[in-house]
């Protein structure tokens, strides 16, 4: 072997050596740093409005990942959503928008179209906290919306969410808590109904 591919060889290690040490040394840090719900809107622009009516909500602090699960390896998850973040300020830059009307689309569409993937809370992960502090009421009743004129009060464990398909239909089943609660500032809006009961089909 010549003097010159022993030193390539030598390099091509000593690289390959930094970055596995570098990737060693950061990937703690940044597994930290992904369990901070704030680290949610400092690196995804779109999640901001979701992470301020979180703090302004009874789930003020409490970690993302308490109520969001995946079953893939959470770099994988992050490198598919910076995916998708690159590719949705790509399309708005190129239809001639800024980038606060693109991180406001953005934040629109999750809103409308949640990702439909196992880190849709379930409602296992609600009840963990539920079922021992705060329990949900049984009978709701919300003069805020409309439908409550008619129908006095719901019963929660009568109230059969997973039968229904909002009209983004994803399948509620094992996720009934958050069909009608909004994942972050936790509220019921008067839309929330009409997603699975529209006026149109109103017998």
């Amino acid at each position: 072997m010549e003097k010159g591919e022993k030193v390539i060889i030598a390099v091509v290690i000593l690289v390959t050596l930094g970055v596995v040490a570098g990737a060693a040394a950061i990937i703690p840090v940044m597994m930290e740093e992904m369990h901070k719900p704030e680290s949610c809107a400092k690196n995804c622009h779109e999640m901001q409005p979701f992470y301020d009516s979180m703090q302004a909500s009874p789930h003020a602090g409490i970690d993302c990942h308490a109520c969001h699960e995946t079953t893939e390896p959470e770099l994988f998850l992050y490198a598919k959503e910076m995916t998708n973040h690159i590719e949705g300020i790509s399309v708005g830059l190129s239809e001639g928008k800024d980038l606060d009307e693109i991180y406001k689309d953005m934040a629109e569409k999750l809103e409308r179209e949640p990702p439909r993937t196992e880190s849709l809370t379930k409602t296992e992960a609600c009840m963990r906290c539920h079922s021992t502090r705060k329990q949900p009421a049984e009978e709701i009743s919300d003069p805020n919306i409309s439908c409550f004129k008619c129908h006095g009060t719901i019963l929660h464990t009568d109230h059969k969410v997973a039968e229904y398909h909002g009209y983004w239909s994803p399948e509620f089943e094992e996720r009934e808590c958050v069909a009608c609660h909004n994942e972050h500032d936790i509220d019921v809006k008067e839309e929330t109904c009409k997603a699975c009961h529209p006026p149109e089909k109103h017998p």
